[in-house]
């Protein structure tokens, strides 16, 4: 499962998200960030732990703990844009 997750700040969240993941079972397999204007944009590739597809439950697991990571970032900035 691929992960992209961008935001207006150059403080990357891979430690906060790999916390989050590593809670579930899941390990980051690959990462990648790379500038966009002022902003990052992180790209992650997860899997389980032992191995296998993160599919079902699992995978809406995943997104439910990055996604306030993320949020929070984007409040913390003081974005109401809906970026």
């Amino acid at each position: 499962m691929a992960v992209e997750i961008g935001q207006r700040s150059c403080s990357p969240l891979i430690g906060s998200v790999h916390r989050a993941l590593f809670a579930l079972g899941l390990d980051i397999s690959s990462y990648r960030a790379r500038p966009n204007g002022a902003g990052l944009i992180e790209h992650l590739v997860l899997e389980r732990s032992g191995g296998g597809r993160i599919e079902g439950a699992l995978s809406a697991s995943a997104k439910a703990a990055i996604l306030p990571l993320a949020l929070r970032v984007h409040a913390v900035e003081g974005h109401r844009d809906g970026y």
